[in-house]
C-alpha cells in the first residue's frame, strides 16, 4: 500500500552541479533537498506561494545529513521526502536518496520554521491553519536540542561578501550559500581527498546582500567545526560540524 506521506522524484547531476573533480557539489545537494521539498510543499499547498498570501515563509532552522557516497556529474539521484514530527513552533522533514541501482547515497533530517515575511519574527504553525499526512521515521538519528562543537580556529578566516545573486524567495541569503562559505578556509588538497560522512547545520541569523561573512574553521583529525560570523550584526549567523572521511 502506497504511503501518502511520502513524496518521491529524480534529479540528474548537471553539470553545474559538480565540482572539479565531477562530483556532485555540497551546495548543489543542499539545492537538490530544497527542490523535492518545494515540489512536496506545492503538492499539499504550504509552499512559497501558497503562504506569501498570509505573509509567511519556511525557514530552515537545522539540518543533519549522512553521506554514503556523493553521485557523480549525469548520474540520476532518486529522492524521497517525508514530513515527520511537529510541535508548536517547528516542523521537522525527512529526506533519502539512492542511486538509480537503489543503493544509498545520502539522507537528511531538517527542523523548519515558519516566519512573518513582514516582521521577520517566528509565526506559530497554527496560522497555517491546516497539517498535511506524516510518516513518524527518521531519515537521520539526531538530536536537534543538542549544541554543536565551536572549537577554536585553526586557520586563517575567509571573508565573504553576501552578493545579490545569493538571496533566494525569502528575500533572504539561501541556506544552500552556508555550506559554501563554511568550508572556504579548507586547504583544497583536503577537499580533493575527503568527502563529508556527516554534515550538521545550525542556521542562527539571517543574512542580506553586501553583508560581510567571516568564515572560521578549526581542523581535528578528520573532524572540522565551522562559524560563520556576520560582521555587520556581530552575530554568529551558522555553525557547522562536519565528519569528513578520505575517499
Amino acid at each position: 500500500m502506497e504511503n501518502e506521506a511520502i513524496f518521491t522524484a529524480n534529479y540528474r547531476v548537471r553539470v553545474t552541479d559538480a565540482d572539479r573533480n565531477g562530483i556532485l557539489k555540497l551546495r548543489a545537494l543542499f539545492q537538490m533537498l530544497q527542490e523535492i521539498a518545494d515540489a512536496h510543499a506545492r503538492k499539499l499547498r504550504v509552499s512559497a506561494p501558497d503562504l506569501k498570501e498570509k505573509n509567511l515563509a519556511w525557514a530552515l532552522s537545522k539540518m543533519a545529513v549522512e553521506v554514503d557516497r556523493l553521485p557523480k556529474w549525469d548520474e540520476r539521484v532518486f529522492l524521497k521526502t517525508w514530513a515527520s514530527g511537529r510541535e508548536r513552533i517547528v516542523t521537522y522533514r525527512e529526506f533519502d536518496a539512492v542511486s538509480e541501482s537503489g543503493n544509498p547515497l545520502f539522507r537528511a533530517s531538517s527542523q523548519w520554521l515558519l516566519f512573518d515575511s513582514k516582521t521577520r519574527r517566528i509565526a506559530k504553525l497554527e496560522r497555517l491553519e491546516t497539517d498535511w499526512p506524516r510518516d513518524n521515521s527518521k531519515a537521520v538519528e539526531c538530536d536537534f536540542s543538542s549544541h554543536l562543537q565551536n572549537l577554536p580556529p585553526t586557520m586563517p578566516p575567509v571573508v565573504c561578501t553576501v552578493r545579490n545573486d545569493d538571496i533566494d524567495l525569502n528575500a533572504h541569503v539561501n541556506n544552500s550559500v552556508y555550506i559554501v562559505w563554511a568550508i572556504e578556509p579548507l586547504p583544497q588538497e583536503f577537499l580533493d581527498e575527503h568527502r563529508p560522512q556527516k554534515i550538521t547545520i545550525n542556521f542562527l541569523e539571517e543574512t542580506f546582500p553586501k553583508n560581510r561573512i567571516e568564515s572560521n574553521c578549526a581542523m581535528e583529525g578528520a573532524f572540522t567545526t565551522h562559524s560563520l560570523l556576520n560582521k555587520e550584526s556581530g552575530h554568529e549567523c551558522a555553525r557547522i560540524n562536519i565528519q569528513w572521511v578520505k575517499i
